[in-house]
């Protein structure tokens, strides 16, 4: 099962808001991914498949989906729908991004989330490097050798990028992909975090926590068909 990460969703990390409209063509493969999802059928029909079993779908239905959890699109015939991301951590965002007058900096007209500048070119193989190998037991000086950049200088590049630095983005994208195998195998709690490159279960717990409010075992409890 694909899990899809955030950045492939969010236009700017600093703020995971993101909508799309989707014309639903083919039937959509069952997958996962650790954000929100506000879906609103705006035409067309088809059947949702979740967890929670298989739901006919017509104008007007809403899907809601939480972080991990995993879903698809079958029977579609002329299926539109409407889709909001949020990040699991955009409503604290949200809260800590407020200017004088209850305006979220970063948000444009109309309420919608403005479109941050594109990152540095070694901000972006940065991320791919973190994604592409999780289990690596990644150093900020070992990231920024790869980078050919100072660790220091990578930091302040990120910051201004990404909203965070390299090793809490680190954290973000191993808590995803653990919350997608949580969801999705039987491994144990331990091996799942061994994959993303958590060794020690007490601190994979933590890290795994500070990401979704909830421990590796609650969470898979509360999300797990």
């Amino acid at each position: 099962m694909h899990n899809v990460l955030s950045s492939e969703v969010f236009p700017d990390p600093r703020l995971p808001v993101a909508g799309e409209r989707l014309e639903v063509v083919a039937d959509v493969a069952v997958h996962s991914h650790a954000f929100f999802e506000i879906a609103v059928v705006i035409a067309g029909r088809g059947v949702h498949v979740s967890a929670a079993g298989e739901v006919e779908l017509a104008p007007d239905s809403v899907v809601v989906l939480r972080p991990g959890e995993w879903h698809g699109y079958v029977e579609c015939d002329g299926l539109v729908v409407r889709n909001a991301y949020l990040g699991p951590d955009v409503f604290g965002l949200l809260s800590g991004a407020l200017v004088p007058g209850g305006v979220p900096r970063g948000v444009g007209p109309g309420g919608m989330p403005g479109m941050g500048a594109r990152p540095h070119a070694a901000v972006e193989h940065a991320m791919r490097l973190l994604e592409a190998d999780l289990a690596e037991p990644w150093t900020l000086e070992q990231l920024g050798a790869r980078v050919n950049l100072a660790p220091g200088y990578l930091v302040r590049l990120f910051g201004k990028s990404v909203g965070m630095s390299p090793m809490a983005y680190l954290t973000r994208i191993r808590a995803e992909r653990a919350a997608g195998l949580l969801i999705e195998t039987e491994l144990p709690v331990a091996t799942v975090g061994a994959l993303v490159g958590w060794h020690d279960p007490s601190h994979a717990t933590r890290r795994f926590r500070s990401t979704f409010g909830l421990s590796p075992s609650q969470y898979r409890s509360a999300f797990r068909p």
